[in-house]
Order: C-alpha cells, then structure tokens, then sequence
C-alpha cells in the first residue's frame, strides 16, 4: 500500500439500499469535514505563500532604508541630511513595530535565540503572528515581574530577619539557634532566584523575537545571574564566606525588588503614554530591573545608581575577604580539611568577580542609554531649528510677493532677467517699485 493511501481514510462500502438514516448523517459528516480540510489545507498554502512574498518585500524594504540612511548621513548639507536622517529612521520605526502591522520582521525566518535552542529546540517557532497574541505576552511578562518583585521583596526580608535572628541566638547562647532550618532557607532563596532568573532570560528572548526592545545585555545579565546562583547551590551552606556573602546579597536583592516595584508602577504608565504617541512601539517593555533603558523615568536614574553601587560594593568586599584563598594551594588537586574554608571562600570570590562585572556592565549601559537620549533629544531639537528657519523664510517670501501685488508690480524679479542679489541690492519693495516707476518714465 502507497503512502498515499495510507493517509485516506478506509470506509467499509455499504450499498445504496441497506443505508440507515443514521448512517447517512453520518457519511453528510464524514463529507463535510473533507470539503472543510480542504478548505484549510488551501487557507494554509495561500498563507505561507503570502508570508514567503512580504518576508522577501521586508527584507528589500529594510536594505533600501538603511543604502538611503548611509547616504543621507554622508550630505553635505547637515541641517537638510538631519531631516532626511529623521524621516528614514521614522520609516525604519515603522517596519520595527509602530505601524498598524507590527513589527514585520517577524515575516523574516530567523534562528532561535541560543537559550530558546537550547531548552525549546532549533526548530521550535515561537513568532505570534496575531497583533493581539503578541500583546498578551507582553502584558503577561508584565504581569511575572509584578508577581516577582513582591515575591523577591518578602522573602529576601524574610531571609534577613531569620538570619539576623539566628545570629543574635547564636550570640546569646541560645539552645535554639535556628541555624539548620535557616540553611534550607537559604537553599530554597537561592533555587527560587535561579528559576526566577531563568524564566525572565526565557521570557524576554520570546518577546526580543516578537518584536520587542529589549537590549542584548538584559539577557545577558539573567545569564551571568544564573551563573552566579548556580556557583552558590554548589557551595557548602554553612560556610562563613557563604552565610556572610547571602546576607549581602539578600539585602541587594530586597532593594532590586523595591526598584523593580516602582518601575512597574510609574514606568509603565509612561510606556502606554509614549506608545500611544507613536515614540514606543506596542511590544516595548519597561527596562531591566538593574539598568536603565529608553523611556527610563529620570526620577528612577538615582535609584538605578544606588543600586549599582551597592552591587559593585558587595562584589568588591565578596572579592576582597577570599582572594587569598585563591592563592592557597591546598584543596585544588586533593581535599582540603575540613576546618578549612577554601571551597566556600574560592567560590564566594568567583561570585564576587561576576557581581563585579555585573555591576560595571550595568553602569555603563545605563550611562550609554543616556547619553543616546541626549543626542537624540539635540537631533530634535535641531530639526526643529532647522524647520522653524525654513518656516520663517517661506513666510517671508510670501510677504515679499503680497507687498508686490500691492503695488502693482506682478512680475516676478527672474522674469525681467534679474537674480536675487539684483533685488536685494534694490531695497524693500516699496523702494523697488519707485525706482522702477522712474526708469519706465
């Protein structure tokens, strides 16, 4: 048997004349789902037929905007190539998501992220064609980091208060330090932030191939997060270096949630404002939780700051009370004793460099993100400059050409074989049409 007819369906012949009614219902059925799979077979052809087309018309569109944006930017003219620029890259806008279509490079069949190849598949397509579908993921991304940020605010406190707790028991004397059921704690603390920052990597690369601005260095920063919570899973929990550096850690994480609030909160009012003026397209996000981004409230700019210093300071200390044990050649090749702290120190400090890293890279994207603001609100500006002059220039023209018709003299100053230096050297119009009346008498 073909292939072919393994796929058709095997019917038992029945005779005209032994058809039920019933059965007759159910062969009008049977019938009827043919005609309508058809139908959608046909549907799903002229489909990916259309979606082949306008892929290959996006893909000639966006080369023909960016020839035209490397001439423009290589005119002479700065003020008549700073509006060209604005008008393309308005364009580009357009074909990255603020027309009414959305971002159509989703049209264009791209490889998956490296995360989504890895936990999904090459092979896994993750595109949402429909407008209203890509808008629910956003708006659910949105949702996760409100859920989130309350989540990380309570049990960071949480964690801070059992910690402090245990330790002023433990000072005291205590019989019931609380010690073991604070190390699961801190286990559980460590599991839900590396689940957290795993489902925002996840998370943002789906919406990055949908359409939305989010910055390569936001997932890169849940990756170098994930790296740090997997290297203090490994450790031993009752490591001095490690119980000293969750603490801190703890602290820095209760007031990335309290940032992280405030974003969601104030900023996103501003994203809807913006996207509904045409400055953000509809899949823009609020900007990560440690570094800022475009429509970034200035008023947060402090916060972010604080933020990062309290990270490079956390990182540096982590670094700066176990370096030395790194220096140490015991426990590399064979165990080290068990009194020793060299695993929990070695890597307590290899987390502190990647906090270190962390914090500098967030510093520096957040002083490039305003910096690209202020160079592009002084591109506006001349612009505007630019159209305000040619305004005020066609207005003057204009009263040239009405204080000539009032005196009769309709002739334009090209058609009686002047140039415009001749006219100009003639004075106001007034004195123009004077002279002129003496020479014709």
């Amino acid at each position: 048997m073909s292939k072919v007819d393994e796929d058709k369906p095997i019917t038992r012949r029945v005779s005209e004349g032994s058809k039920t009614p019933r059965y007759r219902e159910a062969e009008q059925l049977f019938n009827q789902s043919r005609t309508l799979s058809q139908r959608v077979a046909t549907y799903n052809q002229r489909v990916v037929g259309e979606c082949d087309a306008l892929a290959e018309e996006v893909k000639q569109l966006q080369k023909t905007i960016e020839k035209a944006l490397e001439a423009a930017r290589d005119a002479d003219e700065e003020a008549i190539a700073d509006d060209v620029i604005s008008e393309l890259k308005h364009a580009r806008a357009v074909v990255h998501g603020h027309g009414p279509g959305g971002d159509m490079r989703k049209l264009i069949k791209s490889r998956n992220p490296k995360l989504l190849t890895l936990l999904l598949g090459a092979n896994t397509r993750v595109v949402t064609m429909q407008r209203n579908e890509s808008i629910r993921l956003k708006e659910e991304y949105h949702a996760f980091r409100d859920r989130s940020a309350m989540c990380l605010v309570c049990f960071a406190a949480a964690l801070i208060t059992g910690l402090e707790l245990s330790l002023s028991r433990m000072a005291t004397g205590a019989s019931l330090s609380l010690t073991p059921p604070m190390m699961v704690v801190v286990q559980l603390f460590l599991s839900w932030l590396l689940y957290w920052y795993t489902a925002m990597a996840l998370r943002e690369n789906v919406l990055k191939v949908n359409g939305s601005n989010i910055k390569g260095w936001w997932i890169q920063h849940h990756y170098w997060s994930i790296a740090t919570c997997m290297l203090l899973l490994t450790l031993p929990v009752d490591s001095p270096a490690v119980q000293r550096c969750v603490r801190k850690m703890a602290w820095w994480s209760c007031l990335q949630g309290i940032v992280m609030i405030l974003q969601n909160r104030y900023q996103r009012r501003r994203m809807y404002t913006r996207i509904a003026l045409g400055k953000n397209a509809a899949m823009d996000v609020v900007s990560g939780e440690s570094s800022g981004g475009y429509g970034q409230l200035l008023i947060l700019y402090p916060m972010l700051f604080a933020l990062q210093a309290f990270q490079l300071l956390i990182g540096a200390e982590m670094v700066s009370f176990t370096f030395p044990s790194l220096l140490n050649s015991e426990g590399w090749l064979d165990l080290e004793s068990h009194e020793s702290d060299l695993r929990g120190s070695r890597g307590v400090c290899l987390a502190g460099l990647m906090m270190l890293y962390m914090g500098l890279s967030n510093f520096r994207n957040t002083i490039t993100t305003l910096m690209e603001k202020r160079s592009r609100r002084r591109t506006r500006s001349r612009s505007r400059s630019y159209q305000t002059l040619s305004k005020a220039a066609e207005q003057g023209r204009q009263a040239v050409r009405a204080a000539q018709v009032a005196v009769g003299f309709m002739a334009e100053p090209s058609a009686l074989g002047w140039d415009q230096d001749h006219t100009a050297a003639l004075g106001p119009p007034h004195v123009q049409g004077k002279s002129h009346a003496r020479r014709g008498a």
